[in-house]
């Protein structure tokens, strides 16, 4: 395998992983916003807080993984994925 095809894999792979990791700052979000929702939920639970609104917090969460931009980070990190699955085993192939 020459060094031009071995620095192909090297991409494809590396676009995997930024796919999957722009994902995960995605849900990482969501799970900052259902943090907040539980303690706002503990808070008015326990008669701490009566200003803070968790439904509008879970809401919010919730929208973060039900956006367009969830969604589309999805179905990138499915297809860089199968990309660098799909390189690597015709590389393995031959």
């Amino acid at each position: 395998m020459g060094f031009t095809n071995r620095h192909q894999g090297a991409l494809i792979t590396r676009d995997a992983h930024a796919a999957l990791l722009d994902l995960k700052r995605l849900v990482d979000t969501a799970a900052e916003k259902i943090h907040v929702a539980e303690r706002e939920t503990v808070g008015v639970a326990i008669g701490r807080w009566q200003s803070d609104d968790p439904l509008r917090t879970l809401r919010d969460a919730a929208e973060t993984l039900q956006s367009p931009n969830f969604e589309a980070a999805v179905s990138r990190a499915r297809e860089k994925m199968e990309s660098a699955v799909a390189w690597h085993v015709r590389v393995q192939e031959k």
